[in-house]
């Protein structure tokens, strides 16, 4: 005799199921409010636009000897800071201070219903969150779209930046993940 459920029962049964699993899902608020970051959560607070908006951010001190050096990693489009856990770990403990904005629009900052996205603005707006943090000179790193303002970071800003390395999907098949702008070689992982 066998014990398994006949179809007709598993497709009768399976509805009345739905919504006992649904409620096991987590639910998050619009700013992921309930999602644990890996490191510690902070907001700044700033007008962009004419808005008042908050960019959440993680400020990762190093974890052995520092090296003196900022490493500002940006998350690309539908991701968030939260995504760079591991690479957060590794340049902590390499001796970076790591500093991972959540962009306007993404995760845990906010998301204005009216709102210019440009790679301009996003540029600003990391400027003005690297001036509070007191940095004046950082590397930055990360992945299309968001990452792709890095040529017209310097302008208007007295926070001078170092190598702009990022990577792209196709960059990785040709075994050479990393670019940097203007650079006539690729950067690798180094950051200065």
């Amino acid at each position: 005799m066998s014990l398994a459920t006949p179809r007709w029962l598993s497709a009768l049964l399976l509805p009345l199921a739905l919504p006992a699993l649904a409620a096991r899902a987590p639910v998050y608020g619009p700013e992921l409010q309930g999602f644990d970051y890996p490191y510690p959560l902070q907001h700044f607070s700033f007008v962009s636009q004419g808005q008042a908006l908050q960019m959440g951010y993680m400020d990762v001190p190093p974890q052995s000897p520092a090296n003196g050096r900022s490493l500002v990693l940006m998350h690309g489009k539908n991701f968030c800071g939260a995504t760079w856990e591991g690479s957060i770990k590794a340049l902590s403990a390499a001796g970076y201070r790591v500093i991972v904005p959540d962009q306007i629009g993404f995760c845990t900052s906010s998301k204005p219903e009216h709102y210019q996205y440009s790679f301009q603005q996003l540029a600003q707006n990391t400027h003005q969150l690297l001036a509070k943090l007191g940095v004046s000179q950082a590397s930055l790193l990360g992945i299309p779209p968001v990452a792709c303002w890095p040529p017209a970071t310097p302008c208007n800003t007295p926070i001078r930046y170092g190598n702009w390395p990022w990577s792209t999907p196709s960059a990785w098949k040709t075994g050479k993940p990393w670019a940097c702008p203007g650079a006539a070689s690729t950067s690798g992982t180094s950051a200065s």
